[in-house]
């Protein structure tokens, strides 16, 4: 087996995080709400597949479903979150610096931090839109 060294010294890594890694399933990984609800009282759904922080730094990832209708708005920013997103399903609108995109199968977004974005699905969509969702939190 071979470690391949990424460009920095080991003593500059604090906490290598766990020592064994996972292998699962989406299938078998409940469903449960996230904390933003749309305007309906619904939330966003998400199938968890790595907890946050299990990793340092990596705020975990996880499949997230929005509903024709949903929203992940007003618009907002992090302040030290570098966000990813690849869309699997689905379609919906993913607003960057004051600017919609169209987003379908095959869609990669990163958010720098300080990046307002928004996400919301359509209400005449004829089916859920699902992402990839990960991050990694920087300069703390």
């Amino acid at each position: 087996s071979s470690i391949f060294h990424i460009g920095f010294s080991s003593s500059k890594i604090k906490d290598l995080g766990p020592t064994k890694g996972i292998v699962t399933r989406l299938a078998d990984t409940p469903v449960r709400p996230t904390s933003h609800i749309d305007d309906l009282g619904r939330p966003i759904t998400k199938q968890q597949l790595l907890e946050p922080f299990v990793v340092p730094n990596f705020v975990g990832y996880s499949v997230a479903t929005f509903k024709p209708g949903q929203n992940m708005m007003p618009v907002h920013e992090h302040e030290s979150l570098h966000e990813f997103f690849y869309v699997l399903e689905g379609t919906g609108i993913i607003q960057v610096n004051g600017v919609d995109h169209k987003v379908l199968p095959g869609t990669f977004l990163h958010m720098a931090p300080h990046e307002p974005h928004g996400i919301w699905i359509p209400k005449d969509n004829k089916g859920d839109m699902k992402m990839a969702v990960c991050g990694v939190v920087v300069g703390e």
